[in-house]
């Protein structure tokens, strides 16, 4: 299917604006956690079985979707799944009922984890068709996205909305913005007519994979540890610790915008091998560092370096020979969503058998097994 360069440009936007989106509704969500669990009257554990329900969900939807996208095509099952994720974005965050709640926490899962396979496999499209990389600005978006949406959550909370009113206003105003992007994000053929709508992760797309769930496992780990580890280390106070966090954010989300540059002027292969070895240098950086400057700028170096592998890890994913587009990001999706739930609690049971130190420390290991098996990226570019 040909399509002209305005079309391709509009196309672009457009699944860009999905990524925004999603990023912006998983921020909005994350900054609504706390208020959740007070208004549910739940305690922590509870809260962690609430939060494993949305992996769960999202778990089973990536592996499905790829089927999906198959079939019936990347656009349409862009659009589908992501006013599914408007609709319950508006749901999820003013329930008081705990039964409901729970159903809610899995089906949002499941709207986000197809979300995030079908729009990567659309991009890859995009990216292909195009014949440029644009991959890491899809993915520069989905962190401005996060960073937006943290923000309004915490403004709408403040204005006393967080009982669902901010929520459903987000909901609306995502709903309304795909409705605007829908005409301009482009169809494609469906590679598969028939294809099985069940993909696991296999051959290419298992080495793929593998290199996602490290990069992923790091991220994970950065959400839940990077506080505590600055206030063991330099002696941070609480809301001060949390900068470590957001060092790396801001520092991911600037360093995907420039990501697609970086990639044509350098190639994919030293992309992938510079990221994979900054992620290693600034993970030890802050496990070792007693000073709160140079910790941050530890993790300030992670968010650099690992801004751009999995953009890399996806659209390698989605031109492995004998599958589709969706199946190949499905894969690779699965096992890296995989990291980012399990990479948090493994973490911590090594932190509590010896320190969170050597915990991060092994962890840092990814970066330089990433850069090692680098030239995978070679053989899908």
């Amino acid at each position: 299917m040909s399509h002209t360069t305005a079309s391709l440009a509009a196309a672009r936007w457009s699944i860009s604006t999905v990524f925004l989106l999603n990023g912006a509704g998983i921020g909005l969500w994350a900054a609504h956690v706390p208020v959740v669990q007070a208004r549910t009257g739940i305690d922590t554990g509870t809260l962690s079985m609430v939060l494993l329900t949305i992996a769960a969900g999202a778990l089973l939807a990536m592996p499905l979707m790829g089927g999906f996208t198959a079939r019936w095509g990347t656009r349409r099952m862009t659009l589908l799944s992501g006013f599914a994720f408007a609709a319950l974005l508006a749901v999820i965050m003013g329930i008081s009922d705990l039964r409901l709640l729970f159903l809610a926490a899995f089906a949002f899962g499941v709207s986000n984890g197809a979300l995030d396979v079908a729009m990567n496999a659309n991009a890859s499209e995009v990216e292909t068709a195009r014949g440029v990389p644009t991959m890491s600005s899809f993915h520069g978006f989905f962190s401005l996205g996060g960073l937006l949406g943290a923000g309004l959550g915490g403004i709408f909370i403040g204005q006393g909305w967080g009982d669902g009113q901010g929520a459903l206003a987000m909901g609306v105003l995502t709903a309304m913005a795909l409705a605007a992007a829908a005409p301009r994000v482009l169809a494609f053929a469906p590679s598969h007519e028939g294809g099985s709508h069940f993909q696991l992760p296999r051959g290419a797309a298992l080495g793929l994979g593998l290199l996602a769930l490290l990069c992923f496992a790091v991220e994970g780990a950065l959400v839940d540890w990077s506080a505590l580890l600055m206030q063991e280390r330099t002696g941070a106070l609480p809301a001060t610790a949390a900068l470590a966090y957001s060092a790396f954010s801001i520092a991911m989300a600037a360093c995907r915008f420039a990501g697609d540059r970086m990639i044509l002027r350098f190639g994919a292969l030293r992309v992938m091998v510079l990221g994979g070895l900054a992620m290693f240098a600034g993970l030890a950086t802050a496990v070792m560092s007693t000073h709160f400057l140079l910790s941050a700028a530890g993790f300030a170096l992670i968010g650099i370096g690992a801004a751009n592998v999995v953009p890399l890890l996806f659209g390698a994913a989605s031109r492995i020979p004998g599958m589709s587009a969706g199946a190949g990001v499905a894969a690779v999706a699965t096992l890296g969503y995989g990291g980012l739930l399990l990479a948090p609690p493994v973490l911590g049971y090594i932190a509590s058998q010896a320190s969170i130190m050597v915990a991060l420390g092994a962890l840092s290991l990814s970066g330089l097994v990433i850069a090692m098996s680098a030239r995978i990226i070679q053989r899908h570019t």
